[in-house]
């Protein structure tokens, strides 16, 4: 995986990468709390926090292509 080197739109510093995470799609209610979630699955994200004001920059995450 490529990590990006991305600057942050507010404070114009470089943003730390956190790693990749899955992030649970779905919303949570009183009854069937957790069929909402299971049903809609997860979103794999990098992520990124700016050292500054904490700014939180998310990328669709995607495995590097195999090269021939």
């Amino acid at each position: 995986m490529k990590i990006r080197k991305i600057n942050c739109p507010y404070c114009n510093v470089l943003m730390n990468y956190k790693g990749t995470k899955r992030i649970q799609l779905g919303k949570s209610g009183v009854i069937f709390e957790h069929i909402d979630q299971w049903l809609s699955g997860a979103l794999t994200a990098s992520i990124y926090e700016c050292p500054e004001c904490g700014k939180l920059e998310f990328f669709r995450y995607r495995k590097a292509k195999k090269e021939k």
